[in-house]
Order: structure tokens, then C-alpha cells, then sequence
């Protein structure tokens, strides 16, 4: 007698794949149509993504940039920082585009004694573009045309606004602001 040989399910798998090879040269997809119905339904915040050129070849259709990467930062004394920045963000729906498609710069703050120090890395971003906010408590960065950039920086000390100097050179922009004079102002709490 002989034995029956039981199939696996690689072999199941095996034979699906090879009936769907066949099946996809009899009836070619229309991708293109795939495509426009994929863009007509994408969301309003993934449209900045998308543009167009032209090329020697035709139309050409542009995605991205996607921009996503951790700073790290480390400094004596202190425990190591680890930043999220670029245009995409982790959301509910796992990843989801910066609002406006703005990216965060590469930044580092430094904080000397009386003073703190801002650098940030703004590539392709013209001077008059640039526009600064500052409080007591933080930093606000923004950039209009072309490349967007967005972030408010926290201090953990008051500063003194009107002290703010800002240099731009080669992409770089270096904020520096002194900090309030004196320590912060505390309230003694009477126990009952």
C-alpha cells in the first residue's frame, strides 16, 4: 500500500501564488486609474507632499520629502536627551505629516550661567523668512516660504526678552538671551 504524501502549506501557498501569477498576465491592472483614485482620496494634509515636474521623460510625480530622525544630546552633569524631529509625527494611525508640513529644525540649546544659547540648522531658508518670538518662558521659531520649519523651544529658566540677539549665517541661526537675574520666586506654604 502505498502512502499518501500530505501537502504542507508551502505547498498550499506555493499553488495560490502561481494561480494569481496567471491570473494578473490575463488581466493587466489599471494602475494608473488605481493611482488617481488613491490621490482623490488622500488626505488634505498629505497633499503638500504631492507636486508635479516636468522631465525630459514627461510629467513626473514628486513624493515627499519625508523627514524623520532623533536627536540625541548629552551634557555634563545631565541625563542624555533624546528629541524627535523632521515633518512626521507618531499618531494614532501610526505616522501622520507635521501640521502644514512644517519640520522641526535641528536644534541645541545651550545653557551657560547667565545666559542661554540657541543654535538651530535652518538649510535653504532665506533671512527675511525667519521669524522669532520670544517670552519669558520660551523660544518661537518659524519660517515662511520654501522650506518650513517650526518649534518652540521651553527654557527652564526666565529669560529677559528684550535682551535677545539672534546672528543668521549660512543656515545657521545662533539666538542668545540672558536669563532673569536672581532665582525663581518662591511662596512659602504655612502647613495646617
Amino acid at each position: 500500500m502505498e502512502k499518501r504524501k500530505k501537502s504542507s502549506i508551502f505547498n498550499l501557498l506555493e499553488g495560490y501564488m502561481e494561480r494569481m501569477t496567471e491570473e494578473m498576465k490575463r488581466v493587466p491592472l489599471p494602475v494608473e486609474e488605481m493611482l488617481a483614485r488613491l490621490e482623490e482620496e488622500m488626505p488634505d494634509a498629505l497633499k503638500d507632499f504631492v507636486t508635479e515636474e516636468e522631465t525630459p521623460e514627461g510629467k513626473a510625480r514628486i513624493y515627499g520629502p519625508f523627514i524623520y530622525g532623533l536627536s540625541y544630546t548629552k551634557e555634563p552633569g545631565k541625563e542624555p536627551e533624546i528629541k524627535e524631529l523632521g515633518n512626521i509625527k507618531p499618531s494614532h494611525e501610526r505616522i501622520a505629516p507635521a501640521p502644514k508640513c512644517e519640520s522641526e529644525p535641528l536644534i541645541d540649546v545651550i545653557d551657560y550661567k547667565d545666559t542661554y544659547e540657541v543654535v538651530v540648522e535652518l538649510p535653504d531658508v532665506e533671512k527675511s523668512d525667519i521669524k522669532l518670538d520670544v517670552t519669558e518662558e520660551s523660544l518661537d521659531i518659524k519660517t515662511g516660504d520654501g522650506q518650513r520649519f517650526s518649534k518652540e523651544i521651553p527654557f527652564d529658566m526666565p529669560v529677559t526678552p528684550a535682551t535677545a540677539k539672534a546672528t543668521y549665517k549660512n543656515g545657521v541661526l545662533c539666538v542668545t538671551i540672558k536669563k532673569e537675574k536672581g532665582e525663581k520666586k518662591k511662596t512659602a506654604i504655612s502647613l495646617e
